[in-house]
């Protein structure tokens, strides 16, 4: 009786979610000066994040097979965290009262990774602090410019050196071009609940990881509680364009960015465009967090506005649709390879350093990556989409034109990862379970993020860690990349005098890679090196 009514309770709220968006949309075309009125629990506007999940109803689902309904209720789940993350706040960080208020979006109150694992190892500055000078010489102008955001260029790959400075290159790849040729730019911040954990065990630079993993194998982030709804860790990743004057910026949620070279630290202001929003939240039933992530519309879609009474054709932003046979997904920086055009008789192609290959292009000039979306996203998130931007289209949100990817969770969080290893290793239990946690999905990733992860078929050694050369399809998990994530545990000095630092095991790190960021303490002591 109790799994019936529940079960009855979730399909009601997708049906009152569909009947709220059609109401209020009756009700603003009958009333265009009508109060902002909220949707229904649980896609309920509200400045709070929601903790999770109700877990009763999620047993109750997982108990009758029913993930389709399942992945409702996180999409549903995804669109509230979207919503309260960027709450509008006035100038004393009170919520507003409705969500189109004009104010600073809640997350402009939550810390820079940069903030927090500082380039000279330091203790962060207290929450509430102002930005500080974190030992990269940032001028004190722009450390007070709290307006704009800070997005530092790196020169070489995030996954080759520990540096924190790598807004520009994706992980474990190199850097992804627009089709005006800029490149794209990003930021991770943290809420409170990661950065307290993260200050009260020292986890910000590596002489504290390796003195926290002398009696901890892993770092254990706060999971919060559902029942007193108290909040989980939760980090968030965000996408930015360089808006062009081509570009019809009343399209973007925009922000004022300094585009800073980390070598002549030579300040760029300019004007920024959100393409990209990424979600991370570790929950009561998600030991593997929660991966929630949201794209711009014109990101890969040739979409119609009208300028003027005229209907005008958007050109994507991240992909040329007049150029079917150009290569996709190309990385062309990825390992410091460095690019060059060459116009033939035959045609025009970029060639690449480290790779053999003549990639054609229709522009010798402009390098542009052809990113294309190897996994579709899927009807049942569709639908969802399409309320939500018709809900925002009546109340004149920008984030009409932003659509949710996908949300990933663990359906069963105590279950241990696939065994993965060079030489132990079964599929398909070391793909589709390698995080641990039996994934709802295989598969999930942004296109503005990890645009060269869309691979296709590929060996599935690539995939799990291991050895194995069986070809598979696959693009990569929010889980299964994360659950590498690891703590420093410990270093080598080579014969060359190359201090290395020793990593610990797949979940060391408990899904956050940001603690790959730490650097070492500047003015103190390490301590004695692991002998080799």
């Amino acid at each position: 009786m109790k799994l019936n009514k529940l079960m009855l309770f979730a399909s009601t709220i997708i049906k009152t979610l569909a009947l709220c968006i059609v109401l209020l949309s009756w009700s603003c075309n009958q009333n265009k000066t009508s109060e902002y009125v909220a949707l229904e629990a649980p896609a309920q506007f509200s400045s709070s994040i929601p903790v999770d999940v109700d877990p009763a109803l999620q047993k109750a689902l997982i108990d009758a097979g029913d993930i389709y309904q399942l992945n409702e209720m996180y999409n549903i789940y995804s669109w509230q965290a979207l919503i309260a993350i960027n709450w509008p706040l006035d100038a004393n960080g009170i919520p507003l009262k409705n969500f189109t208020d004009a104010g600073s979006p809640a997350w402009l109150k939550w810390k820079e990774a940069f903030q927090v694992y500082r380039a000279d190892g330091k203790q962060p500055a207290a929450w509430n602090s102002p930005r500080k000078d974190t030992g990269l010489g940032l001028n004190p102008s722009i450390l007070n410019d709290s307006d704009s955001r800070i997005l530092l260029i790196t020169n070489t790959p995030a996954h080759n050196v520990n540096n924190i400075a790598d807004e520009t290159d994706q992980a474990f790849a190199g850097k992804l071009f627009d089709q005006n040729g800029n490149v794209v730019v990003y930021e991770v911040l943290m809420n409170k609940e990661e950065f307290d954990y993260v200050v009260e065990n020292k986890l910000y630079n590596i002489n504290g990881q390796i003195e926290f993993s002398k009696t901890n194998t892993e770092a254990n982030f706060p999971k919060g509680n559902f029942e007193k709804q108290e909040l989980g860790a939760t980090e968030i990743k965000l996408a930015w364009k360089i808006l062009e004057n081509s570009d019809i910026k009343e399209r973007y949620f925009k922000d004022k960015g300094y585009i800073i070279n980390e070598i002549i630290k030579k300040p760029e202001l300019v004007d920024i465009g959100l393409i990209g929003f990424h979600i991370s939240q570790k929950t009561p039933t998600g030991k593997q967090w929660v991966w929630s992530t949201f794209e711009h519309i014109d990101n890969l879609d040739q979409n119609i506005t009208n300028v003027g009474g005229q209907n005008k054709v958007i050109h994507p932003t991240l992909t040329n649709p007049d150029c079917e046979i150009c290569p996709v997904n190309v990385d062309v920086t990825n390992g410091g390879s460095k690019y060059s055009s060459h116009i033939t008789e035959h045609g025009n192609y970029w060639n690449i350093t480290r790779d053999t290959l003549n990639y054609y292009t229709d522009d010798t000039k402009l390098m542009k990556t052809q990113s294309k979306r190897m996994i579709d996203i899927p009807v049942r998130v569709k639908q969802i989409n399409n309320m939500m931007q018709n809900y925002f289209k009546q109340q004149g949100s920008v984030w009409q034109y932003y659509q949710l990817i996908d949300t990933q969770y663990p359906l069963n969080q105590n279950a241990k990862p696939g065994i993965s290893t060079a030489t132990e290793y079964h599929l398909p239990e070391s793909v589709i379970n390698k995080p641990g946690g039996k994934p709802n999905l295989i598969f999930l990733t942004n296109i503005s993020m990890e645009t060269f992860f869309q691979g296709g078929n590929q060996i599935a050694g690539l995939m799990e860690n291991s050895t194995s050369n069986m070809t598979i399809f696959g693009t990569e998990s929010c889980m299964g990349c994360h659950s590498s994530a690891n703590l420093i545990n410990n270093y080598t000095i080579t014969k060359q005098g190359v201090v290395e630092n020793i990593n610990g095991d797949q979940l060391s790190g408990d899904f956050s890679w940001l603690l790959n960021k730490a650097s070492w303490e500047k003015g103190v002591p390490k301590p004695a090196p692991k002998k080799e």
